[in-house]
């Protein structure tokens, strides 16, 4: 079929649109849930502090701000500077730039309104921004087709837009998470790729200058992004001998170069600019305690950890890394495209805070554009015989399917999809929702499902005898009570009698008044294991998980006892909330089964 990577393109165009218009538009949700929420927020900040409440200095705003809308929980999007005392943003400033055309059509909208405040946050911006974001993922994903379509088959153009929007974390950022930066550089890296090719086709003034903006901008988004520059710099170059005849031509050129060079720095001048402004400072390390780890990157889990790895939640990106062990052997192959993707690699997974917040594959989503060179050559490679084919489309469907699913439950309540574990992982992968003994996996390594017909009860403790000062009339009966004042029940010992069988379950009557929905604040129902009072294994789940508020319900879990070991304790903190819950009914059983 003839331009079938057209007809591609508007399929993928329209999972994009019901994805975003439909299936989980962000600014029809609140706090932080919404559009203009979390690190969005912060790239965002300038433009409200700038033009509505002209205070970039101080941020005078922030706590009405985070009191009507809560974007974040406090107002980590700015920190104040030793020095000056001021407030300097935390991200660069490259985003807002991008977003402020559709924030000065917001405002026009709020400030002719009656029903919406123009202050910044109401909806008019979480909409205007939302969509404004969204357009740039339509035109990038356009400007690719075009370029892959110089180098590849239009067939294979198409396979690889099937990829990256219905099998990778791209469908996520730019239909749902759209005013994420990974969308915006995306689409500026397509662009730098289709002025480098038309630079080095004919030479002009107007392609040396916008590559200068695409990478300027780039690089004032995110600083790291100034490896943008080699895209430029060796695109077309296949060997050494091409690298000496690029300097060649560097100096033959060098008007075009340094008129580049000019609009970048101009570009990224605006940042000093506002350091300067509001530090006294030409430079501020805006992350604070946060960094790189450049001699001990963390390739492996940022790639492979099932807490959020890049590899195992968009596992159709294996493919693109496989294609660069072929890569070199194509009479397609650019020495600059794969400086640029191992280079870049690097760079990402030596950030100390490699997991990204619980996301760790967003911050590869940018280097896409560049990996769709490699990636479309091994499309290629393998269409070229059948048991190629077959192989390679078999995990290329799968591929699809995890990302869907990923993407459909990254939006629903049904799975927990981020810090998660192996076997939570190859528990729901195939489900549609999550029952409680999948949710056993995510802090407990041992879940029996189901629930043993023949056991034995090896304690049992309903706390009428307890006086400890968690021990309170509730219900009728004696319970333990947790508080935000009693935060620990005391540990209750059993002892080891030889006599145990492959598993225990231990398990609790629980109320809770009022469920706790910070998860490093839900109490821990905790079991360990002790020889010689050294512990030698630890079970637990966080009870919460399991019930919700005002409501009475048997929690048990499961382990299975070490080889050696001589007594169990048994307890529950309550993790520093200050929610309430009652504890009736203590049981352990052991079984077989």
């Amino acid at each position: 079929m003839e331009n079938i990577s057209k007809y591609t393109l508007f399929f993928c165009y329209a999972l994009m649109i019901y994805v975003a218009l439909f299936f989980y538009p962000k600014w029809n949700q609140t706090k932080t849930e919404a559009t203009l929420s979390w690190d969005v927020s912060g790239y965002y900040m300038y433009l409200p502090a700038m033009f509505i409440y002209k205070d970039l200095k101080h941020c005078g705003f922030r706590d009405k701000i985070i009191e009507n809308y809560t974007p974040s929980y406090v107002f980590d999007q700015a920190f104040i500077h030793p020095k000056s005392q001021n407030y300097v943003m935390k991200y660069a400033i490259g985003q807002s730039i991008l977003m402020s055309p559709y924030f000065f059509i917001a405002h026009i909208w709020a400030s002719n309104s009656s029903s919406y405040p123009p202050d910044g946050f109401s909806y008019p911006y979480q909409v205007c921004i939302g969509l404004g974001m969204f357009l740039y993922a339509l035109i990038g994903l356009f400007f690719l087709r075009k370029i892959l379509k110089i180098y590849f088959k239009d067939s294979t153009v198409a396979i690889l837009l099937v990829a990256y929007v219905f099998g990778s974390n791209y469908l996520n950022y730019t239909s749902v998470e759209q005013c994420m930066t990974h969308n915006t550089i995306f689409a500026l890296y397509v662009f730098l790729i289709y002025f480098t090719i038309l630079f080095y086709r004919n030479n002009q003034f107007k392609y040396a200058i916008l590559i200068g903006i695409c990478s300027g901008l780039a690089t004032l988004i995110r600083p790291t992004e100034i490896i943008s520059l080699i895209i430029p710099l060796a695109w077309n170059i296949k060997s050494f001998t091409d690298i000496k005849n690029r300097f060649s031509f560097i100096l033959e050129n060098i008007k075009y170069y340094l008129l580049a060079a000019f609009v970048f720095g101009l570009i990224v001048f605006i940042q000093l600019f506002y350091w300067k402004y509001v530090s006294g400072e030409w430079i501020v390390y805006s992350y604070q305690d946060q960094g790189f780890d450049w001699k001990s990157p963390h390739t492996f889990d940022y790639m492979f950890s099932y807490k959020c790895g890049w590899l195992i939640f968009t596992p159709m990106m294996i493919l693109a890394l496989i294609s660069l062990f072929f890569y070199p052997k194509s009479d397609k192959f650019q020495l600059g495209i794969l400086a640029f993707i191992i280079l870049n690699i690097y760079i990402v997974t030596a950030w100390s805070i490699w997991d990204y917040g619980g996301t760790a594959g967003r911050a590869m989503i940018q280097s896409y554009p560049i990996l769709a060179f490699p990636f479309a050559n091994l499309i290629e490679k393998v269409n070229q015989k059948i048991w190629k084919k077959v192989i390679f489309y078999i995990f290329f469907i799968l591929f699809l399917y995890v990302n869907l699913w990923w993407t459909y439950n990254a939006h629903r309540d049904n799975i927990q999809v981020s810090n998660i574990t192996k076997r939570y992982f190859w528990s729901v992968i195939w489900k549609t929702k999550a029952d409680d003994f999948d949710k056993k996996y995510l802090d407990n390594k041992h879940s029996y499902r189901g629930y043993p017909t023949k056991f034995s009860t090896i304690y049992e403790n309903n706390f009428e005898q307890d006086s400890s000062k968690n021990s309170i009339e509730f219900a009728g009966s004696k319970q333990i009570k947790l508080s935000k004042d009693l935060q620990f029940t005391q540990e209750y010992f059993i002892p080891n009698s030889g006599h145990l069988e492959k598993w225990i379950r231990t398990s609790a009557d629980i109320h809770c008044t009022e469920k706790e929905w910070d998860i490093w604040s839900q109490a821990q129902f905790i079991v360990r294991f002790y020889k010689s009072d050294k512990e030698v294994q630890t079970n637990y789940i966080r009870i919460q998980r399991f019930i919700e508020g005002n409501e009475t319900k048997n929690i048990f879990l499961d382990a299975r006892p070490p080889k050696d070991f001589d007594k169990i304790g048994i307890s529950i903190w309550n993790a520093n909330s200050n929610k309430e819950l009652f504890i009736d009914n203590l049981k352990v059983i052991t079984f077989n089964e």
